[in-house]
C-alpha cells in the first residue's frame, strides 16, 4: 500500500509535552494571581515542584514511537528496494549491497536508515535520543545510517554536516539523497510529490528485510529499534 504525504502527519512528540506544560503553567499562574506577593514569595518552592511535576508528567503522557502500518508493497518484499547515496566528499557510495555486506562483517542484528533534513525540528529530537544512546545501540547490534534527503552536498553540505555533528556527534554515518528519491522508491511517498514529513526511519534486519518504519519517535525511542531481539 502506497501511503500519501498527508499519511504521514503527525503530532511531534515536543508540541504534547509543551502543550501540557503550558496547560499547567496557566493554571498554576492563575493561583498566583488571586495570592498575596509575599503569599507567593513563600510558596515559590512548591510552585517550582508543580512546574517540574507538571513537565515530567506531559512527558511521561507521550506516547509509542509512531509506526507506519502496514508497510508500503515496496517494503514487503524480502530485501530493501536497491537504492544509492553519497557521502559529504561527493564520491563515497552507500547501496544496498554495500549495506548489507557492512552487517555482515560487523555482525548487526537491526540495519536503520534516519531519512532527515536540516528544516526538520523533530529530527533533533531524535538525533539527540541517538546519540545519547549510542553505546547502546552498538551493544544491541544495532547500526544507523542518517540519510538527508533533497539538500545538496555542494551547496548544503557544511550545513548538514553542522547539523549532524550538533544534534547527533559523530557516532553515525550520514549520506545524501540529494534528489529525494529513496522515499517514493520505498513507497513512503508518491511519486509526484514535493513536499514530505520527517522523521522516517527504516528498521531492517541483517538481511535488509524491513521489519517497520516509524514516522516519530515517541517514548520507547530508540529502545524500539531493539526490542525484538
Amino acid at each position: 500500500m502506497r501511503m500519501n504525504v498527508g499519511a504521514l502527519r503527525a503530532t511531534p512528540c515536543s508540541t504534547r509535552i509543551f502543550a501540557g506544560l503550558k496547560t499547567s503553567l496557566m493554571r498554576i499562574s492563575s493561583q498566583m494571581r488571586i495570592s498575596s506577593l509575599m503569599g507567593v514569595a513563600r510558596n515559590a518552592p512548591t510552585m517550582i515542584a508543580y512546574v517540574l511535576i507538571a513537565f515530567a508528567l506531559s512527558f511521561s503522557a507521550a506516547g509509542p514511537s509512531k509506526k507506519l502500518s502496514p508497510l508500503p508493497s515496496e517494503l514487503q518484499g524480502s530485501i530493501v528496494p536497491n537504492f544509492f547515496a553519497l557521502g559529504l566528499d561527493n564520491e563515497t557510495e552507500l547501496t544496498r549491497s554495500g549495506l548489507k555486506s557492512e552487517a555482515q562483517k560487523s555482525g548487526a542484528k537491526r540495519v536503520v536508515l534516519s531519512f532527515f533534513a536540516t528544516w526538520c525540528v523533530n529530527c533533533r529530537e531524535e538525533f539527540a535520543l541517538l546519540q545519547r544512546n549510542a553505546a547502546r545501540l552498538e551493544e544491541k547490534g544495532v547500526k544507523v545510517y542518517l540519510i538527508n534527503i533533497g539538500e545538496k552536498i555542494i551547496r548544503e553540505g557544511k550545513k548538514v554536516g553542522d547539523f549532524v555533528k550538533g544534534n547527533a556527534g559523530t557516532a553515525f554515518p550520514f549520506y545524501f539523497d540529494q534528489n529525494a528519491n529513496l522515499l517514493k522508491n520505498f513507497g513512503i511517498v508518491e511519486r509526484n510529490a514535493s513536499q514530505f514529513s520527517l522523521p522516517v526511519i527504516v528498521v531492517m534486519d541483517s538481511d535488509l528485510r524491513v521489519l517497520s518504519v516509524f514516522t516519530e519517535a515517541g517514548n520507547d525511542f530508540p529502545q524500539v529499534l531493539w526490542s525484538d531481539l
